[in-house]
């Protein structure tokens, strides 16, 4: 079937199929190589009417409106909803909504909870899956059914899997109690993963109804069953009565849950709604002991992901007395030129804000530029913002630092908030949740000083500290209170952040119309605020064109963010065209100024069209700014000499600093390079190091190193016993060679007993990962009979998948099965495609072929000459063949003393045949 540029078979691309809809695999025909899925509506839910009962059906073009744009890593992406139109029973046009989704074939949560997760494993899935499910809730979104189903899994560019929640922005008519237990019967959910005031809203709801905290009940069940296999009510019921009176009257059982992180869930697992996290990022803190991180801007803006060279904030130094001593000294003369200077000082700030506030960041740079030549505190610190978020200069962290510590210097306190602002975001220093909660602290009472003297910079700032709960209690009352001062003296990062915090709150219209000021105020940022509100249709009805042209203008006007989110539009043709150049050409504008994910984006474009020296490029200057990706994949471009001469020292120079930020493919690319002396020095010692360190982060690759290293006695004593457990941690993230592994010790008995069945297990997800030698081997399991219930034909589709990859064997193999089979000519094409490669099994078939006329004509001179070439490749049945050849005179003349040296030859090699010819007649 066909639907715009999307191709499926409804027969062999299902999916899934449940109550409301069924879900296919579907293939981009405008991007070779791209799946999405299809989850087409079943008629009843897609008409937003009631149906035969009364119930209120919901209309999916008002869901999708809350869904459309959302974009967080770890949720799946709603690329569209069109609709198809299919012919039914009674002859009659029936349109159907489809809903275009992003594509993760790498299974779901509930099939990874029953192969078992490590309890790392668990804890960064639980933490991804939270990480989205807060983002939802930012954006004022309930999900209302989490379970291990709606999470899926994919894989990055780096091979690695990442989780991805997925039938988020369900409508509450779907989730009612009634429905539910309907579903139950209708095969469509379960209420497992409910939590009591789904049940009974007034009894358990925050303020008697579903909230965020539902979600985080859901999370808490969900985090159960990773850690213990089990779910905490109702393990063994399917009975909807016994399940709920078991979620809302039982407690669980805590036994098998780490002690780590008992407390945790039962927070989440608490009866009444007002017990549990006020937010899933306080449920975040707890697993991962860190600070919350907030959608809340400082004078930039939060989504601003730029990388520096780290540098140390310097502590702040008391210069006043050496100032009030020098007063003294000089006395009136000094007080003239004090009095010029505060007042050229009070000029300069003056004019400076008001250009800031404007969005005229080039003149107010400049002006700041000129008040820090007078050694003015406030100044340095706005210098330093700017420099932070690009506003009026090139984003610069070391340079921002910099300015902090004149800052500083000159005795302006509030600088120390610019200290926090860096370690908690990483800001030209590691990120440092610790240091920066000890800067905050430092900081708040200067901050509410201020604030109180009606300084709107510390207005927002105090603000932003209340919303984020930054050595103070979190209150989003008294932000809100703080950002309300601030805005009405027109601070523009403040209307920013008193929008975002409206948004939050779900009071789009107010939202909408602190964008408008923002906007106002030429706060580029803000347009980018208002076309997201326009795309998800929030205080206005949803209009993508208008939005489109929010964020073009917000791009022209230098806003980066908006700069780098064209740049994905165009490239992936999200509510425009695709068109690859003018996706480049935002990129570069965002590059430029030094937004890191636009310049690694722009390297793998590049890389993936082969254009190596601008791949080169733009990885070297994400490299030179401390990005760890990039620095990694400007090794990769010097290992593999491409653009470039191969330079191994240069590689392994930016693998190391890529390794040492943590990035762990690089800490496993350090290691390949010192086990196999790649810079011309083998490291054993040095090399486990760098892998231990990596599959510490989960790194399948450095997992499967290890283990190979203990199964090999490799640099480790040799021992299968811990070569399995890696081998199993790998597999268990879906790396073929791992899996390939366990098949080889499953099939020949090693640290367990003989097991074809286990054996088939493993080699074919590897096999479905690709690996050519899990498909050999597949084949080989099944074509000698060791896999019950699998005929020989069925080895023939996996030989011919290494086949096809162009493994001579394998060639062999599906040649020799269609001959088997009598299908002459197909396996003389396999035959040929082996013998090319001189493989001499199919040659000496090849010959056989030829001799007896079999799917081609016959031909003795053509058999004598494959008989030939098998036998001198080692082949016993052509040798055998070749002293038949010469002894009955066979297309060359009788010669039966050189007849004598093959059979000889042939039963040397281990072929029964020719010993036996060999007694009759010599």
């Amino acid at each position: 079937m066909k639907l715009s540029h999307y191709e499926w078979d409804p027969e062999k691309d299902l999916i899934a199929e449940g109550g409301f809809a069924e879900v296919f695999k579907a293939k981009d025909l405008n991007a070779e190589g791209r799946y999405v899925a299809l989850k087409i509506y079943k008629e009843a839910v897609s008409r937003g009417t009631s149906g035969s009962t009364g119930q209120k059906k919901y209309s999916l073009e008002q869901e999708f409106s809350k869904i459309d744009g959302l974009s967080h890593t770890h949720l799946i992406t709603y690329y569209g909803l069109e609709y198809i139109t299919h012919t039914d029973a009674m002859g009659r046009n029936v349109s159907y909504p489809v809903l275009i989704m992003e594509y993760a074939g790498e299974g779901t949560l509930g099939q990874a909870i029953h192969r078992k997760l490590s309890l790392d494993e668990g804890k960064n899935i639980i933490v991804e899956v939270a990480q989205a499910v807060d983002y939802l809730h930012k954006q004022g979104i309930i999900h209302r059914d989490l379970k291990p189903g709606n999470v899926l899994f994919s894989k990055d560019r780096k091979g690695n899997k990442v989780s991805k929640v997925t039938d988020f922005g369900i409508s509450q008519d779907i989730l009612s109690d009634k429905t539910i237990q309907q579903s139950m019967t209708e095969g469509v959910g379960t209420p497992h993963y409910m939590a009591p005031e789904q049940f009974f809203k007034k009894k358990f709801g925050l303020n008697g109804d579903i909230s965020e905290r539902t979600d985080i009940w859901a999370l808490g069940i969900i985090f159960y069953k990773i850690l213990t296999g089990k779910l905490p009510f109702g393990h063994d019921k399917k009975d909807y009565e016994l399940i709920r009176d078991g979620i809302v009257g039982e407690d669980p059982d805590y036994s098998e849950v780490p002690e780590r992180f008992k407390n945790c869930i039962k927070t989440c697992l608490q009866k009444n709604a007002t017990d549990r996290y006020a937010s899933v990022s306080d449920f975040i803190r707890d697993i991962n002991g860190e600070s919350n991180e907030s959608g809340t801007v400082f004078l930039g803006g939060n989504e601003t992901q730029f990388s520096a060279p780290k540098a140390k904030p310097k502590k702040k130094k008391k210069v006043w007395p050496v100032l009030l001593l020098t007063a003294l000294i000089l006395g009136a003369g000094y007080g003239g030129y004090a009095f010029f200077r505060a007042s050229q000082i009070k000029s300069l700030l003056s004019d400076a804000w008001e250009s800031y506030k404007t969005g005229d960041h080039e003149k107010a740079y400049s002006l700041y530029q000129e008040a820090a030549e007078y050694d003015s505190g406030e100044a340095n610190y706005f210098l330093a913002t700017m420099s932070n978020y690009g506003y009026g200069t090139d984003v610069d962290y070391g340079k921002a630092l910099e300015y902090v510590d004149k800052s500083m210097e000159s005795g302006y306190e509030m600088a120390n908030f610019q200290y926090a602002w860096a370690y908690q975001n990483g800001f030209g220093v590691e990120k440092d949740t610790t240091k920066a909660s000890e800067y905050f602290r430092e900081v708040l009472e200067e901050v509410k000083k201020q604030s109180q003297k009606g300084n709107p910079e510390a207005q927002n700032v105090y603000g932003l500290m209340q919303w984020n709960g930054y050595a103070i209690e979190k209150d989003p009352v008294k932000a809100e209170e703080q950002y309300k001062k601030a805005a009405e003296q027109d601070h523009p990062a403040a209307v920013e952040n008193l929008a975002i915090l409206y948004k939050y709150q779900k009071k789009y219209e107010d939202a909408f119309k602190m964008y408008e000021k923002g906007k106002d105020l030429n706060r580029y940022s803000c347009y980018r605020g208002l076309a997201e509100m326009y795309r998800n249709g929030q205080a206005v009805p949803k209009d993508t064109i208008k939005a489109f042209e929010l964020y073009t203008s917000a791009a022209e006007s230098n806003d980066v963010v908006s700069q780098y989110t064209l740049g994905k539009f165009y490239y992936y043709g999200t509510l425009t065209e695709r068109d690859r150049l003018r996706a480049v050409q935002w990129y570069t504008k965002a590059a430029d100024r030094g937004y890191l994910d636009a310049q690694n984006e722009l390297g793998i474009i590049f890389y993936e069209e082969k254009k190596y020296v601008e791949a080169k490029k733009w990885f070297q200057m994400a490299a030179d700014r401390g990005n760890a990706f990039g620095a990694y994949n400007l090794g990769l471009i010097y290992y593999q000499g491409l653009g470039t001469t191969k330079d191994m020292v240069e590689a392994k120079k930016w693998f190391l600093v890529s390794a040492n930020k943590g990035y762990s493919q690089a800490q496993y690319k350090m290691g390949d390079i010192l086990e196999h002396g790649d810079d011309g020095k083998v490291d054993l010692e040095g090399a486990i190091r760098w892998y231990e360190l990596a599959a510490a982060q989960n790194n399948a690759s450095a997992q499967y190193a290890l283990g190979r290293l203990y199964y090999d006695g490799k640099g480790k004593t040799k021992n299968r016993k811990i070569a399995k457990e890696y081998f199993i941690k790998t597999a268990n993230l879906n790396n073929y060679l791992g899996q390939y592994m366990l098949g080889v010790m499953a099939e020949n008995g090693i640290e367990g007993p003989v097991d074809y069945t286990e054996a088939e297990k493993w080699y074919r997800l590897s096999a479905n990962n690709g690996y050519l030698n899990a498909q050999k081997a597949l084949g080989r399991l099944i074509y000698d009979g060791k896999v019950p219930g699998q005929e020989k034909i069925v080895a023939r589709t996996w030989y011919k998948k290494a086949a096809d990859q162009g493994d001579a064997e394998a060639q062999y193999m599906v040649g020799l099965i269609d001959y088997n089979d009598k299908y002459y000519s197909l396996a003389k094409t396999w035959f040929l495609k082996a013998a090319g490669q001189n493989n001499a099994d199919a040659q000496n078939y090849l010959g056989v072929m030829y001799e007896l006329g079999r799917g081609t004509t016959k031909n003795l001179k053509t058999a004598f000459d494959y008989y030939t070439k098998a036998a001198n490749n080692g082949n016993s049945y052509a040798m055998y063949n070749l002293g038949l050849c010469y002894y009955y005179a066979k297309s060359v003349s009788t010669n039966k003393a050189v007849a004598k040296t093959w059979f000889n030859k042939s039963c040397t090699a281990g072929y029964q045949s020719a010993c036996d010819f060999l007694k009759k007649n010599y």
